[in-house]
C-alpha cells in the first residue's frame, strides 16, 4: 500500500510543482511591482527635495523617476507582448 501511494505522489509531484513554481513567480512579480513603485514614489519625492534646495540636477533626477515610474506602469503589457512573440 505505501509503494502504491508513493508512487501515486510521485506522479502528480511534477506537475504539482509547476503549478506552485508559476505561483511562486507570479507572487515574486507582485511584490516586485510593488517594491519598485515604493522606490519610484521616494525618487519622486527625493528630486522634488532637490528642487526645492536648488540642485543643478534635479531636472534629470526627475526625469529618471518619472522614466521609471512609466516603464513599471507599462511592465505589465510589455510582458504580456514577448510572451505574444513566444
Amino acid at each position: 500500500m505505501k509503494k502504491i501511494l508513493l508512487l501515486f505522489l510521485f506522479l502528480l509531484a511534477p506537475s504539482s510543482w509547476a503549478v506552485s513554481l508559476k505561483a511562486s513567480a507570479d507572487k515574486l512579480a507582485q511584490e516586485t511591482t510593488r517594491i519598485g513603485f515604493g522606490l519610484a514614489l521616494f525618487g519622486l519625492v527625493l528630486s522634488a527635495v532637490y528642487f526645492m534646495i536648488g540642485r543643478q540636477d534635479a531636472g534629470q533626477k526627475m526625469t529618471q523617476a518619472l522614466l521609471g515610474v512609466f516603464i513599471l506602469m507599462l511592465s505589465p503589457s510589455i510582458l504580456s507582448f514577448i510572451k505574444g512573440l513566444a
